[in-house]
């Protein structure tokens, strides 16, 4: 176990979470070379897109596993995917096992006392990319001579098309061809929904049954969105639904004891009252989304040259984080586990060809009302989150992660302490924990804190922050240059006529003295 301590290699390698946070990004460069070996499943840029397909795999890591013949006496009953056997948290589970009330993000043990039948298989992330890459490639080889199509990769088991036909029965038929072969060649599932946009088309794949394909045809009355539940639309949370609820009690236009929101209550608001509960820009999508107005568009995986046309080629930061099997006990183990994050996090500023202006520092500290070792094995248990922001003091490529790191460690050493003579009671109240709350992060300011405790950090995470291209930066360098030479030779230029004229004056007043 001690090489698995603060290894972030071990993490990555392990971690379901990580596995999925990084696929669209490994799939950027796997379309890229799956068009360089398929030429003709590469359209270009679909300049028309006229319908939507959302394909979403169902219960995907459960399915992956029991398509597998050593686990088809498992079929008929509840299964859960987790990484241990009781106190691991599940993260998906089939259809048998929810209708138990069993759902993802609940705890092993907490399922087997709604359901003692219940069965718990490990991941194979290795068996799901395999199937994942299946449907990549039904996708391009069944559309290929029906339709162009950009596809974008959203999860590892959630993809959208875009397709130039209007064609509405041709997109479900193939659809229909794309899920009947998935299920022969990987004994896997999907459910499919076809639309004239991306938010229709997700709603469609809710409403069809599991391993069916569904959809709001053109021809249909898909624009009316009025009797659709609020909730359907995908981005609807348990805030937005509440923030949404209250607004729509406090201007009477519903009922206190109402069950369901539908869209038709939410038309009834303004785009400025949602803008004012949602925030600006949340507001405004939500005000076209629940009449049925949705302007997103695909963009293609594997086209960078196309996301950065669209303002997605560059991102905003890049970083790397680790919060399992954190457990250091001195400095050292800080900065061995700041440089994992450094350089890891410079890999991917050196994969769009990028530099950082700045970083930002985030640490996870043990609530200090809750227990050492979490109810999971080495897990990082709830948390206070402290975020510290740094400046370079110029732009930093990939190549200068040690310079990035003594940056860390310059903000980062003050607040380190080997031990603290406060109590962990004393500590909650001095930062304002409350027991009842149950977070599972407290967020603490830099204002409140003057000290983070060794040995009870349990996270860390290193983001690289104001981005901006190379080329770009070099070019505003070389301008900024340019420009103080141009000063230089300005400033030289105009000391010269100064000095000029200074002669001249001294010369004509020496001439006077000379002819008195």
């Amino acid at each position: 176990m001690d090489s698995q301590v603060n290894s972030l290699r071990h993490f990555q390698q392990h971690s379901r979470l990580h596995f999925i946070g990084q696929w669209k990004t490994r799939m950027e460069d796997t379309f890229k070379q799956l068009f360089a070996e398929r030429p003709e499943w590469n359209h270009g840029k679909l300049y028309q897109q006229n319908l939507f397909i959302h394909i979403d795999m169902d219960a995907f890591f459960c399915n992956v596993q029991l398509a597998k013949p050593e686990h088809a006496h498992l079929r008929s009953l509840p299964v859960g995917i987790a990484a241990g056997k009781f106190n691991s948290d599940i993260s998906s589970c089939n259809y048998l096992a929810r209708g138990y009330g069993i759902h993802a993000g609940m705890y092993v043990n907490a399922a087997k006392e709604i359901c003692p039948d219940l069965q718990i298989l490990g991941y194979d992330l290795a068996a799901c990319e395999a199937v994942a890459l299946q449907l990549y490639r039904l996708i391009f080889s069944r559309f290929q001579n029906r339709a162009n199509i950009s596809v974008e990769v959203y999860s590892i088991d959630e993809v959208v098309i875009a397709t130039d036909t209007a064609d509405y029965e041709l997109a479900l038929d193939v659809c229909h061809q794309i899920r009947s072969d998935l299920r022969e060649l990987s004994g896997c599932t999907a459910s499919c929904g076809v639309a004239p946009n991306i938010m229709l088309a997700r709603i469609a794949t809710k409403s069809a049954k599991t391993g069916w394909c569904s959809g709001h045809s053109p021809r249909g009355d898909w624009t009316s969105s009025s009797a659709l539940p609020f909730s359907s639309i995908h981005g609807v949370g348990v805030s937005t639904l509440n923030k949404v609820t209250q607004l729509l009690i406090s201007k009477h236009l519903l009922s206190r004891h109402s069950d369901t929101v539908y869209c038709a209550d939410v038309q009834a608001l303004t785009k400025e009252h949602l803008q004012e509960s949602l925030g600006r820009k949340a507001g405004e999508t939500f005000y076209k989304l629940c009449r049925g107005e949705d302007s997103r568009v695909v963009v293609r995986t594997g086209d960078l040259a196309e996301k950065t046309e669209l303002g997605k080629g560059i991102p905003n930061s890049v970083g790397s984080s680790m919060n399992y099997a954190v457990r250091p006990t001195c400095v050292e183990d800080i900065w061995k586990i700041a440089l994992q994050l450094v350089e890891d996090s410079c890999v991917k500023l050196d994969r769009y060809n990028l530099v950082a202006h700045g970083a930002r520092v985030t640490l996870l500290e043990r609530h200090p009302l809750h227990p050492k070792q979490p109810q999971k094995y080495m897990g990082r248990g709830k948390c206070i989150e402290l975020h510290v922001s740094i400046k370079f003091a110029h732009p930093l490529s990939g190549s200068a992660s040690r310079e990035m790191l003594s940056e860390v460690q310059r903000v980062v050493v003050p607040l380190l302490v080997s031990n603290r003579d406060t109590t962990d009671e004393d500590r909650a109240k001095q930062l304002g924990l409350d027991t009842a709350d149950d977070r599972t992060i407290w967020t603490i300011t830099l204002s409140d804190v003057n000290e983070v405790l060794i040995p009870d950090i349990r996270g860390m995470t290193v983001q690289l922050t104001g981005l901006k291209e190379i080329g770009a930066v070099q070019q505003t360098e070389k301008q900024m240059r340019t420009e103080k030479g141009q000063m230089s030779l300005l400033a030289a230029f105009s000391a010269k006529r100064k000095n000029r004229r200074r002669d001249a004056f001294t010369a004509s007043v020496y001439g006077a003295d000379t002819r008195e």
